[in-house]
């Protein structure tokens, strides 16, 4: 059976990732974000482990993720790990691909006219990758369009 891993930074990321219930719901998952209010309120019927924050430009807090999610990942042993970001989310797909783990990213929604940071330093590696403007395929041509999720 599929085990997922669902990684994302609190706040939208987190809500955008939680919003594929439909999708996760039916395999054995766990999660990965940052304890925050919000993240607790969603998580809280949910297997989860929380990352270091803040993650942005935080190299330090990037690599203090790397080692956590080779930790994490090789307890849980998930089949496939998707993120739709942040930092957290660079860290965890990084550590998935060392240890043969299917990865998928989601770009953001909010990502209109070009790839956040995270998805251009995920871009290149990611065993799938979507957006959610359909536009963005003619400018990154790996990326596919499915629709929107919110």
């Amino acid at each position: 059976m599929t085990k997922i891993a669902l990684v994302a930074s609190s706040g939208g990321h987190l809500y955008e990732l939680f919003s594929l219930k439909e999708f996760y719901n039916p395999h054995p998952h766990f999660w990965v974000s940052f304890d925050t209010e919000d993240a607790g309120y969603l998580l809280r019927d949910e297997d989860v482990y929380w990352a270091y924050h803040p993650t942005n430009r935080s190299i330090i807090n990037f690599i203090r993720n790397f080692f956590l999610a080779r930790k994490i990942l090789r307890r849980e042993k998930p089949s496939m790990l998707i993120s739709t970001g942040a930092g957290v989310g660079v860290s965890f797909l990084f550590a998935a691909k060392t240890q043969g783990i299917r990865t998928i990213y989601l770009e953001s929604l909010t990502r209109i006219t070009n790839l956040s940071l995270s998805g251009r330093l995920v871009y290149p590696f990611v065993d799938l990758f979507l957006v959610q403007w359909e536009h963005l395929t003619k400018a990154y041509p790996k990326a596919i369009f499915r629709g929107t999720i919110v």
